[in-house]
């Protein structure tokens, strides 16, 4: 099992806990923003079909990196009183079975995405009032570590390096 990495910080004066904490928060979004510019990078040239791949760090297999697809997005019912006056005004069945009940309410069948998808393509593209598009959820790239890798002690040089080189001198915009 690996060393659990304790940080201590009782020695530290209130006045320089509160810098280090703000130095911290610093450094936290800064790697954040690196991350999401590396991942940027890794989707120039991958995508969803790509394989997962490994990655190593400090001579360790430490993570692996896929690329996740965009999530489909489906319809759904916003409205079910709109929506169920729609479907009573035109006397519409789902699945063999009445479409609302006696309150004008659209059945939990009549509000699936599946059921909603073939409605609104058998009338035209149209959508039900009560109905609207919800686009899925955006893919993007995973980084999962490994068991056990963010305890590992590794060479504090090594760590410094990658931070340096992820947050060397932004770039300049004329």
């Amino acid at each position: 099992m690996a060393d659990i990495i304790e940080y201590d910080y009782s020695n530290l004066s209130p006045d320089r806990l509160l810098t280090h904490l703000a130095g911290l928060q610093i450094l936290a979004k800064r790697v954040n923003m690196a991350l999401a510019a590396a991942k940027r990078e890794y989707l120039r040239t991958h995508d969803a079909t790509s394989p997962k791949e490994n990655a190593l760090f400090d001579g360790q297999d430490a993570a692996t990196v896929i690329v996740k697809k965009d999530g489909e997005g489906e319809y759904r019912v916003d409205d079910p009183i709109a929506y169920a006056d729609f479907l009573a005004h035109y006397g519409i069945d789902c699945e063999g079975q009445p479409a609302v009940r006696t309150v004008n309410y659209p059945t939990e069948n009549a509000m699936k995405p599946k059921w909603l998808e073939r409605l609104i393509s058998e009338h035209g593209g149209e959508l039900p009032d009560g109905v609207s598009w919800h686009a899925g959820r955006a893919g993007g790239v995973s980084v999962t570590l490994n068991k056990g890798m963010a305890d590992r002690p590794y060479d504090p040089a090594r760590l410094m390096q990658v931070a340096v080189d992820s947050f060397g001198t932004p770039a300049i915009e004329d």
